[in-house]
């Protein structure tokens, strides 16, 4: 091969490794632009929730022998707390219809509240009973309020004229009920939402610990199956004589769930957003989908951990309720919300 030949084929060769170079220098600017903007999608979500909870006040009741430190947000037993302001809280309420803006009053079924410690990387998930007495706030058919009550909290959800005012009055109904403690946003979904959630992560394996033939055949009990969307819905619902067994089998269809949405999520990071947008029309909330996505992110590599709040089960009359242990909630929410001095 001649010399001007060898010369023609370098200069061809770094012509190649410049185009290459080039090449590869846009993609790398496309990756970092989607990247920061993905970024600042999160941002934008964290500071719409933590927004949310400025200038609240969070300290805890004292009791008559006791009084507070300077600086504390509560004193109990001999220990000061603070509030832990890296926590955001969100309340899932479900609802007993398939979807929102339907007539006639409905209740909130089941309630949840979600707190995410984005400091310490974990959740934690407080169960509440449906029929936990609470102070509810009642309204007249106007929409106007009237009065202060002592009644099931499920009842929460009926006194307004629409999904959004149902949802506030039930997220301050459960504020009030953990002691005024802060509630970034909710998310409420109805009962249409329940089989594209499920099926949207391949199902959710459960042990079943009772006889839930009545529900269906193959409900036996210590059966293992895997929950199909088109099954879920009344293993979530049944209820028999009581709402305790249906609130324990809510809590460990909760941890099962969360595994197999992690699971799906590390396959695709836009799960949530994907059904986020394809359930706006089922659900109501004031969670925008950048706030979806930033919880996703957070609790993706998270440890979770379910509690309930101990209590006696009773009745006014007609209908079940649950009157929570005050020493147990008062705990739990020290617990949960607040960290030692």
């Amino acid at each position: 091969m001649t010399a001007e030949k060898k010369t023609e084929n370098n200069s061809s060769g770094r012509i190649k490794h410049k185009k290459l170079l080039v090449v590869l220098s846009v993609v790398l600017a496309v990756v970092l632009l989607l990247l920061s903007a993905f970024l600042i999608v999160l941002k934008l979500g964290e500071n719409a929730l933590r927004k949310k909870q400025e200038n609240i006040d969070v300290k805890l009741p004292l009791n008559d022998a006791e009084s507070m430190p300077e600086e504390a947000d509560a004193y109990y037993n001999g220990i000061a707390y603070n509030y832990n302001d890296r926590l955001i809280n969100i309340l899932v309420i479900g609802v007993d219809r398939k979807n929102p803006n339907m007539p006639g009053k409905h209740q909130a079924d089941a309630l949840y509240l979600i707190s995410l410690d984005t400091d310490a990387n974990f959740v934690k998930v407080i169960a509440i009973s449906r029929n936990t007495v609470a102070d509810v706030d009642s309204y007249d058919i106007n929409g106007d309020y009237f009065s202060t009550v002592k009644q099931q909290l499920c009842l929460a959800y009926t006194y307004s004229s629409d999904d959004k005012k149902s949802s506030e009055n039930t997220v301050k109904s459960v504020s009030n009920l953990l002691y005024g403690i802060p509630i970034n946003g909710y998310y409420t979904i109805f009962m249409n939402c329940v089989e594209e959630i499920v099926d949207s992560v391949g199902g959710v394996p459960v042990h079943i610990t009772e006889d839930l033939t009545p529900v269906n055949p193959k409900f036996t009990q210590n059966a293992d199956i895997t929950l199909s969307g088109d099954i879920a819905l009344r293993y979530l619902q049944y209820r028999g004589e009581s709402n305790a067994p249906r609130l324990e089998r809510q809590k460990t269809f909760i941890s099962s769930f969360v595994n197999q949405a992690k699971a799906a999520m590390r396959k695709d990071l836009s799960l949530p957003v994907k059904i986020y947008n394809k359930l706006a029309s089922n659900t109501v909330t004031d969670v925008t989908s950048a706030s979806a996505a930033y919880l996703a992110s957070e609790a993706l590599e998270a440890d979770f951990e379910i509690f309930g709040i101990e209590g006696d089960v009773g009745t006014d009359g007609l209908y079940e309720t649950f009157t929570p242990n005050e020493a147990q909630l008062y705990q739990l929410v020290l617990n949960v919300f607040y960290q030692k001095k």
